[in-house]
């Protein structure tokens, strides 16, 4: 591709081409031209998409396994030019689905056969689903193997079989990870799965998550164990399992349409030069290494092929200001350097084929290099211009023509286009600093990273310096259409990497701004070009906890924007989230921070009352490497080998993303040995751990939050609200060697459901359990309808387990509780005066 100046997603133009024997089209590589991106050939072709699901039983109840158990559906939603189209193929009679075209079967063999004539009818450009990479298509290829059913992996468009390759991937970005990619000539395999865990962080992937995080949409979840009763009854049982499948092939593509997946892609793949299956396949260093292979294809260098090999090689990162901590009422505004490290190398014209190693430097008159602050040596662009410092032109220079382009344009499609490409350039100009600075990559250059985060920082130092020296109390701004003297001395209160945070001392947000763009326009006239610091936003008002740690109301939107803290941390669970977040408005929005306080002292009261959702208590990590290779014991990896040992077929492996509670165990237990599945929790009625959750997740971030705004942040967590303790019941491993008592629903005495002294109270008693009961079937009836409501029916039994949906707990929470309650009050009712 590098050779004949293609790069991936184009139109190309073939010249004396044939086709072969198998239908496919070949022609010399001399033959083949790439065409421009003008208008026509920068939009997309009309391209076909199928989405398929397959629904598997297993005949021991367990996970299914390819080599005996059978595939009972396969559910197909096919997208062309915004029409769609369902399709279910069915193992045994099933009831018609409106809106869908269902194809049953009587003979699994029948079904997988004639789902393979219609795949090949169909035709699609591209396919795809949720975890069809790791699940379906190698269970579809296992499964027809074992049925003997040949040539099954024959669904690409050539006479090439469809290959699955097993990798093992390791990023900064995402971490370690295990996967299988498929190898499909002809055809475009997108996995939505692998797809949003690449580009987004979330607490889960889970499809359902992954639906109600970007389209507000919830679906079914049924365990595989009630598949197998529901496929085995009737046409009817039948019909639920293959909504359930049609709805899990439907949303992959409304969810690849609404992240627009294929045009952000084409247009990485177009701008970096990687065919567009890499863009999800491999990591950041391949997108660098093409747009480096092309341009030393112009420039006549041999660029080397490196072994890569460990490095312990680090240098010294960003500068990070010390904060001036606290709370500010008043407007605080943030200037940015505009492409930071890109600027940098570009002005100091940083490459690998302008550095001069120091034990050559006697050989060049010093006005033809320059000595970086990390004392490296480096030609100047007089002398020659570096190549990573004309990709950064490219990438930039193209960058400001197709923002330009977008803005001219009136076509949507094209807009859309543009839209991407533009922030394609921008992608692929960031990556390349990190690529010099990878140790483990194939081009690592510790001179180049360190050079350019040393002129970084002082960068940061120097801009500090210059608004504090000359924005003092007295000076006047005199501009033609502003003027203004400073009350008192400006404040940068805090910088981080490439940006500064001013308190400019002034109440008045209209003013504030001007001097924003005053003080931007100064400084940046103090650096080489293209070295810009830019007025980017307002924080009013503005809390500044820590370094990397902070919190501010944007002005011009209205909106709280946060860094380092809670709200965008993924290894809490959804209490700390929720109450930092609500703080926050209660904080910034509202400016109130008594009613803050008054929250957080509710919220410890109902953790211990018992009135928190299990679902706001899950806490969610990924599993970056085996059990073996972590220093310390990890709560979510030892959770995971004891789900394997329950369900070796269900449990998470490498690169997963693990959900789990702590629940109350033995004195001094650690908490590694109390983490266990949700799920498993609310079958075996477990007791959560209330007092980890308030000294292990909600403590820390509190007091970051409040402490430089409160005095005695720890009232807020220990006092009166805090004496009220729901009795959990002794659940565990030491259940089994504890009596279960009958206490007095008045006093708790042990004995009798009413004691003498509560007795004469006997009306009101139970009275208040009647009501207790009701209040639960109302909130249980509640639960159910809004989980028919998911399902699409009203007059079906809810079987779904979706773990990531507060309703399930909640629904599963109230039906033990009201079974409780209810056995109380027949106690009540049967109680012997």
């Amino acid at each position: 591709m590098v050779d004949l100046k293609i790069v991936g997603m184009s139109y190309l133009m073939l010249k004396d081409y044939y086709y072969n024997h198998s239908g496919e089209m070949c022609c010399s590589f001399k033959n083949i031209e790439q065409l421009p991106f003008n208008e026509e050939y920068s939009k997309l072709p009309s391209l076909k998409i199928l989405s398929f699901d397959i629904e598997c039983v297993s005949n021991s109840y367990g996970f299914p396994v390819p080599n005996k158990d059978p595939v009972i559906q396969i559910g197909n939603t096919i997208w062309k030019d915004g029409k769609m189209e369902k399709v279910i193929f069915c193992l045994n009679e099933t009831e018609n689905i409106p809106g869908a075209e269902v194809r049953w079967f009587n003979k699994e063999e029948i079904l997988l056969e004639k789902w393979f004539e219609f795949f090949k009818k169909c035709d699609p450009d591209i396919v795809m689903g949720f975890n069809i990479k790791n699940f379906d298509f190698p269970y579809l290829f296992d499964r027809a193997k074992a049925l003997k059913i040949s040539d099954y992996d024959l669904i690409g468009r050539s006479s090439k079989r469809v290959k699955i390759r097993e990798f093992n991937f390791s990023s900064r970005q995402q971490g370690n990870t295990s996967s299988k990619e498929i190898e499909m000539d002809g055809r475009l395999v997108f996995d939505m799965y692998q797809v949003i865990k690449k580009d987004y962080k979330l607490r889960s992937y889970s499809l359902n998550n992954v639906s109600v995080h970007f389209l507000g949409d919830q679906k079914e979840d049924l365990p595989f164990y009630e598949i197998k009763k529901l496929q085995e009854k009737d046409k009817n049982t039948r019909k639920r399992i293959a909504t359930y499948c049609l709805k899990d092939s439907y949303l992959p593509i409304i969810l690849f349409n609404k992240l627009n997946t294929l045009l952000n892609y084409t247009e990485l793949s177009r701008v970096t030069g990687i065919p567009i299956e890499w863009v999800t396949l491999r990591g950041q260093s391949i997108k660098v290494l093409s747009l480096i292979y092309r341009k030393t294809k112009e420039s006549g260098y041999l660029c080397p092929t490196l072994e890569v090999v460990e490095n312990d090689s680090t240098y010294e990162g960003g500068f990070v200001m010390d904060p001036i901590k606290g709370f500010y009422p008043d407007p605080i505004s943030v200037l940015d350097f505009s492409s930071l490290y890109p600027s940098i190398m570009i002005s100091n014209n940083l490459c690998y084929t302008t550095l001069i190693p120091s034990k050559d430097i006697y050989k060049f008159n010093e006005e033809d290099y320059i000595q970086t602050p990390s004392d490296n040596y480096f030609v100047k662009k007089t002398v020659k211009e570096g190549l990573l410092p004309q990709i950064f032109n490219y990438l930039l220079d193209n960058r400001k023509k197709t923002k330009k382009m977008m803005n001219e344009t009136e076509d949507e499609e094209l807009k859309s286009c543009f839209q991407a490409r533009q922030i394609a350039f921008k992608l692929a100009a960031n990556s390349i600093y990190g690529f010099t600075g990878s140790m483990v990559g194939k081009l690592p250059c510790l001179e180049i990273s360190q050079s350019t985060t040393a002129f970084g920082r002082n960068m940061i130092v120097k801009t500090k310096k210059l608004i504090e020296e000359k924005y003092v109390e007295g000076y006047e701004i005199n501009e033609s259409d502003f003027s203004y003297k400073f009350k008192e001395n400006v404040k940068v209160i805090y910088g981080d990497t490439d940006s500064v945070m001013i308190d400019l001392k002034e109440k008045d947000i209209n003013i504030v701004y001007k001097i924003s763009k005053c003080i931007s326009e100064f400084v940046s006239s103090k650096f080489v070009k293209p070295v810009s610091l830019e007025f980017e936003k307002v924080y009013f008002p503005f809390l500044l906890i820590n370094k990397k740690r902070y919190a501010g109301l944007i002005h011009k939107t209205q909106k709280v924007d946060t860094k380092g803290i809670e709200t965008v941390r993924r290894d809490n669970c959804e209490l700390v989230k929720n109450v930092v977040e609500t703080s926050l408005q209660y904080i910034l929005w509202e400016r109130n921070v008594d009613k803050a306080k008054e929250y957080i002292k509710n919220t410890v009261r109902d953790l211990y009352l018992d009135k928190i959702d299990m679902s706001q208590l899950v806490i969610s990590k990924s599993i970056s490497k085996t059990e073996s290779k972590y220093l310390v014991k990890q709560a979510h990896v030892v959770l995971a080998e004891k789900m394997k040992k329950r369900d070796p077929n269900t449990a998470p492996g490498l690169g997963d993303r693990v959900a789990y509670v702590i629940v109350k165990g033995e004195k001094n237990a650690p908490a590694y040995e109390r983490s266990e599945d949700p799920l498993y929790v609310l079958e075996k009625g477990l007791s959560l751990d209330i007092d980890y959750y308030i000294e292990h997740q909600l403590a820390n971030p509190i007091y970051r939050l409040f402490e430089p705004i409160v005095e005695n942040v720890s009232e807020l967590l220990r006092g009166d609200h805090t004496r009220t303790h729901v009795n959990a019941s002794a659940k565990g491993p030491m259940s089994l060697f504890i009596k279960k008592v009958v206490t007095c629903i008045g006093c708790k005495s042990q004995g009798k459901i009413l004691c003498n002294n509560c007795k004469d109270d006997f009306v009101k008693h139970f009275l208040t359990l009647q009501e207790d009961v009701e209040n639960k079937k109302l909130t249980f009836s509640e639960c159910w309808v809004e989980c028919q409501r998911c399902m699409g029916s009203i007059s079906t039994e809810v079987m779904c387990v979706n773990k990531d949906c507060p309703i399930f707990y909640k629904r599963t929470k109230v039906m033990k509780d009201l079974e409780t309650s209810v056995e109380k009050l027949e106690k009540l009712r049967n109680y012997e005066w």
